[in-house]
């Protein structure tokens, strides 16, 4: 008797803290059921759409109750600004989940917090820069991967292709070259199953899935949540690069610092010294997967989603054909170019913008209790930025749904103004992508290389591949097949 009263009261106290003690002054939030929270009302493949029907609902900051952990949704330009980049030393932690607790372990760049990773971030910039990072002197090693992707479209001769694979083999091999020192031929069995195992990662993870928020889960008999796939494939990536790292250690010279890895197995004897033991072997092989991982996946996946709306808008592809043709003909493209070739830039803005490549972006938490908004952020509360809200917010970009690049050009043709500047496909704050600069200048090389050579056609005119994507840790598109057709 005295069991079941204490159950029953179990029950109510825990229904009242859910609906009541436990939420108030958080943002409002759809109803939910007793323990299992909003589970069931929207699969997280779909939270894009389920996100955007909340907002019109409940406002621009909403709340929902995954189980027992809330997820606060941001919604809007203004208020991610506010937040990530105003209140970015509030922000800048990641919350318990896959990425930190699973993927990283608080270690590398993206799942580590507080002091942790401003020395990780800070040092991983610095040494990435010496080799070229970002700056206009790492053109040339682009350049020499994009003729090595043209060499292997020419071989098709006008076939339809998945360009999917040779892509990621060519964006992945200019990281590869700043952080292993080494690139992998085109051929190379082990290197593109390792770009199999980093995309189906990317391809069963969600912002918003289970087991994102309960890494746990990756346990439960199986594989109901493909977290032993994910786990795997998490392991057999950083064998490949435990292994690379081996190499590196066997043949260190400290007068001869070739690539990242090499920078940093120099700091870690300097710091070995001073008796400093943040910089560990697990430390390394987590920044490499880091730098690995967000330094190919997304570039790819943008590019993947510029040639689909460039068979789906020929028009636009005449555009930038001519635009090329008369601004550089067949010089080489270099990145000075930018500025002169503004209907490109556009180009690449809008499919940044359409494409809403990581539309959730990365997990933040509060480092402590905030109010913002007249709502409550309790610490380590969970905080997604829904980007996509930003980038296809109609009060900024008028008729978002439509795929129009002249939006972002000014009565002179030139790209800027408040909507180029409102742009936050990378995020924004203190933990904006680290590699946003590398990836700007390698869309905008190899878009202007492969127009030079090839116009870009559907695989069937009459059954155009769909825009629908699908939503992982990225949004990419479907598998599809387009032809490359040698200009003459």
């Amino acid at each position: 008797m005295i069991t079941a009263i204490l159950c029953v009261f179990s029950f109510l106290f825990l229904t009242w803290w859910f609906f009541a003690g436990g939420r108030i002054n958080l943002p409002p939030s759809p109803p939910c059921f007793p323990l299992i929270g909003n589970v069931g009302q929207f699969a997280p493949e779909d939270s894009i759409v389920a996100f955007r029907k909340f907002r019109k609902k409940y406002g621009d900051i909403f709340s929902l109750k995954i189980f027992h952990k809330t997820v606060i949704i941001v919604n809007g330009h203004d208020h991610i600004y506010n937040l990530f980049m105003k209140h970015g030393d509030v922000f800048s932690d990641r919350p318990a989940g896959i990425l930190k607790d699973f993927f990283s372990k608080g270690k590398g760049v993206l799942g580590s917090s507080g002091s942790s990773w401003k020395e990780q971030r800070t040092f991983s910039l610095n040494a990435l820069r010496k080799f070229g990072f970002g700056k206009r002197c790492l053109e040339n090693q682009i350049m020499d991967e994009v003729r090595g992707l043209l060499e292997v479209i020419e071989k098709f001769e006008g076939q339809a292709i998945d360009i999917e694979e040779p892509l990621a083999i060519s964006i992945a091999n200019i990281i590869c070259s700043i952080v292993f020192g080494k690139r992998f031929d085109y051929n190379d069995l082990k290197f593109k199953h390792l770009l199999f195992l980093l995309n189906q990662i990317f391809h069963l993870t969600t912002g918003s899935s289970f087991l994102t928020l309960f890494p746990a889960l990756r346990h439960v008999p199986f594989d109901i949540f493909k977290g032993q796939t994910v786990q795997r494939n998490l392991d057999e990536i950083q064998s490949f690069i435990k292994e690379i790292i081996d190499n590196h250690r066997l043949c260190f010279d400290k007068n001869n610092i070739n690539d990242f890895i090499d920078a940093f197995l120099m700091e870690q004897q300097n710091q070995e010294m001073e008796r400093n033991t943040a910089f560990t072997d697990e430390q390394l092989v987590v920044t490499v997967q880091d730098l690995f991982a967000a330094g190919s996946e997304t570039t790819v996946t943008t590019l993947r989603w510029a040639f689909l709306f460039l068979i789906h808008h020929p028009d636009i592809q005449t555009k930038l054909l001519k635009h090329i043709d008369e601004i550089i003909g067949e010089a080489v493209p270099q990145i000075e170019h930018r500025e002169k070739l503004p209907y490109v830039e556009a180009f690449v803005l809008e499919v940044l913008r359409m494409g809403n490549i990581v539309p959730l972006g990365v997990p933040h938490c509060p480092n402590r209790d905030f109010e913002y908004g007249g709502y409550s952020f309790p610490n380590g509360v969970t905080v997604l930025a829904n980007l996509g809200s930003a980038l296809q917010d109609p009060n900024i970009f008028n008729n978002p749904q439509k795929f129009q690049p002249e939006r972002f050009l000014d009565e002179d043709g030139k790209c800027k103004g408040t909507q180029k500047d409102k742009m936050i496909p990378f995020s924004t704050g203190r933990r904006v992508c680290l590699g946003e600069n590398l990836a700007r200048m390698e869309l905008f090389l190899y878009l202007v290389a492969i127009l030079q050579k090839f116009e870009i056609q559907p695989e069937d005119t009459g059954d155009l591949p769909s825009l629908k994507g699908h939503l992982g840790i990225t949004y990419m598109p479907k598998p599809y097949k387009v032809k490359f057709i040698r200009r003459s």
